[in-house]
């Protein structure tokens, strides 16, 4: 009897798939009208190693993959950047000035953040198990400058919680204890996390009714 109603749900769920169809969407941006833009290099914040060199190029990697009429130009890091046009921040001015030196429509730049890492405690029903763990935070944002005005295009932030170590102690089981490698950890959340930043440079897809014919 339950193969029955198992085979009935998949008949009736193929019989629903069967009058929609996936369409390609385009990116919500399209970055082709901007001719020539600069990719200044993603700065960090309480982070160490090569996360920033990693942002960055993945970053680029993602937008020129799915946006082929792109053209991004690495300017260096924010401090070079604003050495060459002689500015001491990045305001609006300073923004126009990029644009005029390095010959840019727009300039991305971008920040990945890193919170210290902190303990967490949580203990279970009437007190028969514990969890602890070593959890952070990690943020990373985008903006895309448009240098004729110095405003903002666009901008997207992603943030995330995640834990390096987790100690878990139960009166019916043994302790249980997990700790992962923390530049590993960082590069592999960096990785989807400048994914899900770009979602807007990328085609998606979607379900539709099928047309009446």
């Amino acid at each position: 009897m339950f193969k029955r109603y198992v085979f009935v749900l998949i008949i009736l769920l193929f019989i629903g798939c069967s009058r929609t169809m996936l369409v390609s969407v385009p990116p919500a941006v399209d970055l082709e009208p901007y001719g020539n833009i600069g990719l200044i290099s993603f700065s960090t914040e309480n982070a160490e190693g090569q996360l920033d060199e990693m942002a960055t190029q993945r970053f680029l990697q993602v937008i020129t993959q799915f946006q082929r009429g792109a053209q991004l130009i690495e300017l260096g890091t924010l401090d070079e950047v604003l050495n060459k046009v002689n500015r001491p921040s990045l305001d609006q001015e300073a923004v126009r000035a990029i644009g005029q030196y390095f010959d840019v429509k727009g300039v991305f730049v971008g920040k990945v953040s890193i919170s210290d890492v902190k303990p967490q405690v949580s203990i279970g029903a009437l007190v028969k198990s514990m969890g602890i763990s070593a959890s952070f935070t990690i943020s990373m944002t985008s903006r895309l400058y448009l240098t004729s005005s110095g405003a903002t295009s666009w901008t997207e932030s992603v943030r995330w919680k995640d834990s390096l170590a987790n100690l878990s102690l139960s009166d019916n089981a043994l302790p249980s204890f997990n700790v992962r490698d923390q530049n590993e950890t960082y590069q592999s959340l960096i990785e989807e996390m400048v994914y899900e930043l770009t979602r807007d440079f990328r085609p998606t897809q979607r379900r539709v009714k099928k047309p009446k014919y």
